[in-house]
C-alpha cells in the first residue's frame, strides 16, 4: 500500500472513506463501512466502492476549471496539474461544501471542534489591491504559505474571510466566509453587472446569495457571501453541497447540455429529491424563468446547487452567477439549457413554455401565470436597482430585459 497514493475524506471533521490511486493512475472511492453522511447523490450509501469512471466529475468538480490556474496551482505545489488527485492532495483541505482530504491515517477517527473561530490576517489596501492584482498568477493563495483550498468554477475568482467588514486571509483551518470577483477586464462592468441581476432576484423574491460591490484603487469586485457557510457568534462551521453536474456525474467540461450535460428535466429530478419538493420546485421554476428573462445565457449545471444538511435533510441552495449575458455581443446568445427543445431565447413560444412543463411534471396553468407576472414585475424592479447606484451598463441590461418581457407576454397574448 503506497500512502501517498490515498487521501483521507471527511465532511467537516467526520471520516466519511477514502481516496485512492490505483497502479495504472485512476481513481477510486470507498465509503468506510459505518459511515451514513453522504458525499454526492452520484454517490450513493447503498454502495461502497467507486471506480474512477463512478467518481471522477464528483472530485473533479471540486477543482477550479481554468486549466492556467491549474497550471499555477501546480507549479507552486510541484504536481502536474492534469492530476486532479495530486491537485485535491495539496488544495484540498478547504474545498466548496464541506468535504476536505487529507494525509493517509492508519487509524482514522472523527475531529472535534466542527465551529472554527473567524480569524485571520486582514488586509491593508495596498495588500489587497496587490493580491487581487496578483490572482492570474498567484490564485487561491498560492503565494501564502500554508493555505490550500480549492474553489471550483472557470471564472477568475478567489475566496477569502470578512471580519467586520474587512477582507483578509483566514488562519490555517479557518473555512472562508465569501467568494471575491474581480471586475473581469474583457466584459464591460461585470461586477455592476452580476450585482443588479442578483439585487433584482433578491427583490423579487428569489432566494439568492446576498452580494456587494467593493472597491480598491481602481479595481471594483463583486462579494458574494458564501451560503455553504454558517457563521454563529463569530464561529464558522462548513456546509455540505454539491453542483447540479456532481449529483449527476457529469464532468465540468461537459456542463452545457449541448455538450452532455445538466437539462432543465434533470434539474427537476434533482429537486423532487430535497427535502421541500414542493417549495423548492416553485423556486427552480422562478429562477428558470428569471435567468430566461434577464438573457443570462449561462445558467449551466454547475450554477445550481443543493445543500446537504448535518441531519440528512437536503435543500435546494440559494442562487449565484446570474448576470446578463446577452448585453455582451461577443457572447453566444444561445442558453445553457434547452426550454422545451429550444436553444435560442427569441425564439421561445408558449408551445415551448407547455413542452417545459411536460418534460418538468410541472403543471402548465401555473407555470405560465409565474411567466406572466414576472415578465410584468421584472422591468420596474430591475430600474429601481439600476438606478441605485452608479453605472453605466444599467440601462443596456434594461434595455433587453424590457425587449425580453415586452416579446413574451406579446406571444402569450397571442395564444
Amino acid at each position: 500500500m503506497n500512502k501517498e497514493k490515498i487521501l483521507i475524506v471527511r465532511i467537516n471533521n467526520e471520516f466519511i472513506g477514502w481516496l485512492s490511486q490505483n497502479e495504472v493512475g485512476k481513481i477510486e472511492f470507498d465509503y468506510q463501512e459505518a459511515c451514513k453522511r453522504i458525499l454526492s447523490l452520484s454517490l450513493p450509501l447503498t454502495q461502497k466502492h467507486f471506480t474512477e469512471k463512478q467518481s471522477h466529475a464528483y472530485f473533479e468538480g471540486l477543482l477550479p476549471e481554468s486549466e492556467d490556474v491549474r497550471k499555477a496551482v501546480a507549479q507552486k505545489f510541484g504536481v502536474n496539474h492534469n492530476n486532479f488527485f495530486s491537485l485535491l492532495k495539496v488544495i484540498g483541505y478547504d474545498c466548496a461544501g464541506a468535504v476536505s482530504f487529507h494525509p493517509y491515517e492508519a487509524n482514522p477517527q472523527n475531529l472535534p471542534c466542527e465551529f472554527k473561530e473567524v480569524n485571520g490576517k486582514i488586509f491593508s489596501e495596498e495588500e489587497l489591491y496587490n493580491y487581487i492584482k496578483e490572482l492570474p498568477k498567484k490564485p487561491l493563495f498560492t503565494s501564502y504559505e500554508g493555505l490550500r483550498l480549492s474553489l471550483a468554477g472557470a471564472q477568475e475568482k478567489t475566496a477569502i474571510i470578512c471580519l467586520n467588514g474587512e477582507i483578509g486571509i483566514p488562519d490555517f483551518d479557518v473555512p472562508t466566509t465569501h467568494i471575491l470577483k474581480p471586475a473581469m477586464k474583457d466584459y464591460e462592468e461585470s461586477v455592476e453587472n452580476e450585482f443588479i441581476c442578483m439585487t433584482t432576484a433578491k427583490n423579487l423574491g428569489l432566494a439568492v446569495s446576498n452580494t456587494s460591490i467593493g472597491q480598491v484603487k481602481d479595481i471594483k469586485y463583486l462579494l458574494v457571501e458564501r451560503y455553504d457557510r454558517h457563521i454563529e457568534n463569530n464561529k464558522i462551521k462548513r456546509i455540505h453541497q454539491e453542483d447540479f453536474c456532481q449529483c449527476l456525474n457529469i464532468p465540468s467540461r461537459d456542463k452545457y447540455q449541448c455538450e452532455g450535460g445538466v437539462s432543465t428535466k434533470n434539474c427537476y429530478e434533482i429537486i423532487r429529491k430535497t427535502d421541500r419538493p414542493i417549495l423548492n420546485i416553485q423556486e427552480l421554476t422562478k429562477r428558470i424563468i428569471f435567468n430566461y428573462l434577464i438573457g443570462n445565457a449561462d445558467a449551466h449545471g454547475k450554477n445550481f446547487s443543493i445543500l446537504h444538511l448535518d441531519n440528512g435533510s437536503i435543500e435546494f441552495a440559494p442562487a449565484y452567477d446570474m448576470l446578463c449575458t446577452q448585453v455582451y455581443p461577443e457572447l453566444i446568445k444561445n442558453m445553457a439549457m434547452k426550454i422545451g427543445g429550444c436553444y435560442e431565447p427569441d425564439r421561445i413560444f408558449p408551445k415551448n413554455w407547455e413542452i417545459f412543463a411536460q418534460e418538468a411534471d410541472i403543471n402548465y396553468t401555473g407555470l405560465r401565470h409565474e411567466i406572466i407576472e414576472m415578465a410584468q414585475k421584472l422591468p420596474a424592479e430591475l430600474e429601481i436597482v439600476v438606478k441605485s447606484f452608479k453605472n453605466t451598463i444599467g440601462n443596456k441590461i434594461l434595455a433587453i430585459v424590457k425587449e425580453n418581457c415586452e416579446r413574451t407576454l406579446r406571444r402569450f397574448e397571442e395564444v
